[in-house]
């Protein structure tokens, strides 16, 4: 087996009251994206985000942040599809990243989707914790915090959706003032008009988070009244114009009516957001695909198929919380055979050989 690298793709699947913002998860096999961002994970999203498999334009967790929260608050429900091609390129949408392996790629949307998620439950049940992740310069002597990439998230998330905004815009502008101050182009040009003081930089924090928990609320509670009238708050799901670069959906689209109401597989996209038959989907992954720990230490094993319906076999992958990969040369006939070789591996070398903390045992294909 061989050691290192990056996948192809992620999947989700939406789940949650959609009346208390839109929470988005993975199949049942990923019930750990429920849970917070640990400081490694977070750790290991901002090296990914910042690193060369994505382009320069790429989201930092900052802006992440601000996005994220954007999206869930908005009118509509935005769908994965329509959400990664922004973290991986926020100026076009339309280059993606390098993935070496399924793997890596699914522990990256994961980490997106569990962020998703942890923002999602922070401004439902405890909006007194919800807290602005900002980086901090010197200015005039002092330290005051950067809201730039927080409020360029934001406004982003704005965007994708743009005229369901506007009405909100429209009628509680105050909410809005300093994110599009610091978001815009044309704040920016405002701000350099403009000398704050130390205080009144610090200050905006406060009234930002102010403003994210007000629109937020008002959005939960437009939402609470369209299901009160019988009706589903709009998705927006990836699309594509006639260039093939991914686009913002127009209008409303309901999700029953593009799927069938009993699907359960709502969506097969690429790390663009296209939809396509070769991306990496629930399908092409094994339900036996699990999490071990011992002694503290946790892995996530993955078993995919190898070729086409899995003509060519499984192959195992085995991905730490660091992302370090390890992948098996040879495909499994089974991935029963699969999960078997992995428990073997662990239980006769220990966690630490497929952790990235010990020597690799040797591969028996």
């Amino acid at each position: 087996m061989s050691a290192g690298g990056n996948g192809s793709t992620g999947d989700s699947r939406r789940s949650g009251n959609i009346s208390d913002g839109h929470t988005m998860n993975f199949d049942h096999s990923d019930a750990e994206l429920n849970d917070p961002l640990t400081d490694e994970e977070l750790d290991f999203l901002e090296r990914f985000l910042s690193g060369n498999a994505v382009c320069e334009d790429a989201m930092d967790s900052v802006m992440l942040h601000g996005f994220l929260t954007a999206v869930i608050s908005g009118p509509n429900a935005i769908l994965p599809g329509a959400i990664l091609p922004w973290v991986w390129d926020a100026r076009h949408a339309t280059r993606q990243p390098r993935f070496l392996s399924a793997g890596r790629a699914r522990k990256v949307t994961g980490l997106i989707f569990q962020y998703w998620n942890d923002i999602n439950d922070t401004l439902n049940h405890c909006p007194d914790l919800f807290e602005l992740p900002l980086h901090t310069t010197v200015y005039a002597g002092e330290e005051v915090p950067i809201l730039d990439a927080w409020c360029e998230g934001y406004c982003k998330g704005i965007d994708v959706d743009r005229e369901a905004w506007e009405p909100l815009i429209g009628r509680h502008p105050e909410w809005f003032n300093i994110i599009l101050l610091f978001g815009t182009g044309s704040g920016y040009q405002e701000l350099a008009q403009r000398d704050y003081t130390v205080e009144q930089r610090r200050s905006f924090v406060l009234q930002l988070a102010a403003s994210a928990l007000n629109i937020h609320h008002y959005g939960c509670e437009e939402r609470r009244k369209l299901m009160e009238q019988g009706e589903r708050p709009g998705m927006i799901p990836a699309c594509q114009d006639q260039k093939g670069r991914t686009g913002r959906q127009a209008g409303r689209r309901n999700l029953e009516a593009q799927h069938g109401s009993g699907s359960k597989d709502l969506f097969l996209v690429d790390s663009l957001g296209r939809v396509t038959e070769d991306a990496f989907h629930p399908l092409a992954l094994s339900p036996l695909a699990t999490r071990f720990t011992r002694g503290g230490t946790s892995v996530d094993v993955h078993i995919y198929r190898a070729g086409d319906h899995g003509r060519d076999g499984w192959i195992l992958e085995i991905v730490d919380a660091s992302g370090t990969s390890t992948v098996w040369e040879d495909p499994f006939p089974t991935d029963g055979a699969a999960l078997a070789e992995a428990l073997s591996t662990i239980d006769t070398h220990g966690i630490a050989s497929v952790s990235g903390d010990g020597p690799a045992p040797a591969p028996k294909h």
